[in-house]
Order: C-alpha cells, then structure tokens, then sequence
C-alpha cells in the first residue's frame, strides 16, 4: 500500500475509483470494496462520483456505477457475482469445444492461414455475455447521473484498427471528450458490447465490433490509466491493484533456471499488459506531485493547463496471487487443464497465466477475503481520502 497526502484543498473533494484489468484476480478487488461498504454508515451515498474500469475492472466499474443509488447493495451484488464464478460461466470448457479450438488453431499455422474460417480466438467467452447481461442494468447508469449519485463512469478498449487507446464513458453533460497522443475520450451510452470489448484478451478472446473498427482487451494500449479520472473530474484517487508489488528474483544457481515455457511467457505478457503502464503512470503522478509541491505557487503550466496535486491511495495484495493459485490448480475442468498442460501453464513458473484464467468460486473467495483484509487494514487512510475524518476521531476517541 502506499499513500500520499497533500495540504487540504479549496475545491470540493471528488474522489475516482481505479479498476484495472486483472481477469480472474479481479475478485480481490470485489473484496476491497466490501470491505469499503461496510466500514463506512449504512446510509452513506455513494463514495466514488467517478468510476474507471479496463478489462475485467470495467465488468466491475459498470457493476458498481448501474447500483450507484446504493453503493452497499451494488457491493454485495459484486461481491456474491464473484463468489459464485466458476470458469464454465467465462468460457465454455467442455471436451468439444477445447478440440475444435484446438484443431482449428493447429490447421491455421499448418496451412500458414491460407484455409477458411481462421479462428478469431482460443477461449469461447460466450457465456460471459450471457452473465453480464443476467446482471447488469445499463439504464441505471443514467439514472444514477440524473439523480447526482454519479458524475461519470468509463471503460476502456483498443483499436486494432486505429491503434487509439479510446475512453468510452458516460456522465454529465458538462463533461467534455478529449485527445491525447494515442489515447482519446468518447461519450458515449455504455452497452455491454462496450464491455465485452474491453475485457477481450488478445487472442484468448474474440475482438469486438464497435461502430466501423473492432475493438481488444483496454489494457493493451492504455499508457495512462489514471488519466480517464482526472479527466472526469476527480482530484482524488483511490487505485485497487491486483499485483503484489514485491519483484521477483532470479535464482542465484544459473543451473535451475529452465527455459521459458508458453505458459510462463504467457503469464508474463498478461503481467505486462495489465499493470505495468499502471505503476509507471503511478510513478509518473508521484513525481509531478512531488514537482508541484517543490513550486512556490504550488501548480504548474503545461501548455494550455495547470497541473494540480492528486491525493492517492493504492491498496493491492499484501500476498503473492501467484502463490494462492497453486492450491486451486485441480480446480480446472479436465479439458482447460490439458490446454494449459500443453504450453506449460501447470508448472511453477506458469502461475501467474493460472491467476488470471482460475474463474473459479474457492480461488475467488481466498482474493476477496484478502482484498477485504487489505482494506480494512487500510481503513485509516481510505476514510481521510474519502473525508470521513470523524469516523477515525470516534474510534480513537471511544
């Protein structure tokens, strides 16, 4: 956890909620935010008047911003979603389904793509739809807006066509698009094809048509993934990562360092897409806040703007994710388990492409009751970043 904090600010305090992609460790941050919901009064209104999700996190920032209006409701909505995940709910796992893939696949790079009906993707993600759309009110979105219980809320995915990092949200009229080297913001009426693009692993699976361009996974292009809040309006930031942010290191004996499997490569790619450009944009807002407090007018111009200090809390996993996966390998249908076998995911060194891919109830509770233990360890600075200041005075004082 890490936690900045700055000289009390004029304007009204308005606080962002991060959500970045993480596939199945994402229940960690359902956990988080349960712990949030109740540390906070049963009739407090909802806590994050913007709302910012990739990947997965946008399955959970949509979730959050259509129950708005009840933002304790809409948490133990999110949370009992993912208590009961099992992986036939993201993608269909049946033995068919794995040896046509599979088949199609070994074709395609057998006759170098020249056969027809390449495949679009490795994973069927069908089922996905059919969840989200059992469980998500988009229209509540706009009635949250128009009742003031949200500002904003935003997802977003990349272009294959374009190569833009595009910020699809919805939220006050007031509020106006924007463009940036390889990044832009679109208003827009967020529907689930806006979701099931954004959550669209490359190559897992399938890409997603929107308008005249189809559309993968946000994570894959998206350099600033705090920006979209800032953007919206909020001066304060509260970041739930699902990375443990301890490095690794190499064994010292060279002679047990095996040879990269798929599955490891894999896990890495996923490690990079997810949340490297997330801790270098935190880095990045670390040093312009240290900047601006170095000034003697406290703000700074860039170009056509002022720059200005974000308040920000970052909670992520105090335990290794990688780790907790292990004991929940078995857990995989039988026919996952021999894909995963085939490239090597099974071993130690392919975990973290596990922790991704286990959408899996028992795996899912352990992340979410880390995630709660995390937050509630958090609860000091998580209730001054939310101006809950006399909720601490009282514990203290009692």
């Amino acid at each position: 956890m890490y936690w900045l904090s700055f000289k009390k600010k004029q304007e009204k305090p308005v606080t962002g909620l991060i959500l970045p992609g993480g596939g199945a460790r994402n229940a960690y941050q359902a956990g988080v935010l349960k712990a949030i919901g109740d540390m906070l009064p049963e009739d407090a209104p909802n806590p994050f008047p913007v709302i910012c999700g990739t990947s997965s996190g946008a399955l959970n920032a949509v979730l959050l911003a259509s129950s708005a209006s009840r933002f304790r409701e809409g948490v133990d909505r999110l949370y009992g979603i993912w208590a009961n995940f099992h992986v036939g709910k993201v993608f269909k796992t049946d033995a068919w389904t794995a040896i046509k893939s599979g088949f199609r696949w070994a074709t395609t790079f057998l006759l170098g793509g020249l056969g027809k009906g390449q495949p679009r993707s490795i994973l069927d993600n069908s089922p996905l739809r059919g969840l989200l759309e059992s469980h998500i009110r988009f229209a509540r979105i706009q009635q949250a807006i128009d009742s003031g219980d949200l500002d904003a809320v935003s997802i977003t995915a990349s272009g294959y066509t374009s190569g833009l990092s595009v910020t699809y949200y919805q939220g006050k009229e007031q509020l106006k698009p924007w463009k940036r080297t390889r990044r832009v913001g679109q208003p827009t009426e967020l529907t689930l094809n806006h979701l099931m693009a954004s959550s669209a692993i490359p190559v897992l699976f399938p890409a997603v048509k929107l308008r005249n361009e189809y559309f993968g996974d946000g994570s894959m292009r998206q350099t600033a993934p705090l920006s979209p809040a800032l953007h919206l309006g909020a001066n304060r930031l509260l970041i739930i990562g699902v990375r443990n942010p301890k490095p690794d290191t190499p064994d010292e004996d060279d002679r047990k360092t095996p040879f990269p499997t798929f599955g490891q490569i894999s896990g890495y790619i996923f490690d990079t897409l997810f949340m490297d450009s997330l801790d270098a944009d935190i880095e990045r807002m670390r040093r312009v806040n240290h900047t601006i407090t170095e000034t003697k007018d406290k703000y700074v111009t860039y170009k056509d703007s002022s720059l200005r200090q974000i308040d920000y809390l970052v909670i992520s996993p105090s335990l290794d994710i990688r780790e907790i996966v292990a004991r929940y390998v078995d857990n995989f249908p039988r026919s996952v388990r021999v894909l995963l076998k085939g490239i090597g995911a099974l071993t130690r060194e392919g975990r973290p492409l596990m922790s991704y891919l286990m959408f899996d109830a028992p795996y899912c509770k352990e992340l979410m009751e880390l995630g709660y233990e995390d937050g509630m360890a958090a609860r000091e600075q998580v209730l001054h970043l939310l101006g809950y200041d006399e909720l601490i005075e009282e514990e203290q004082a009692g």
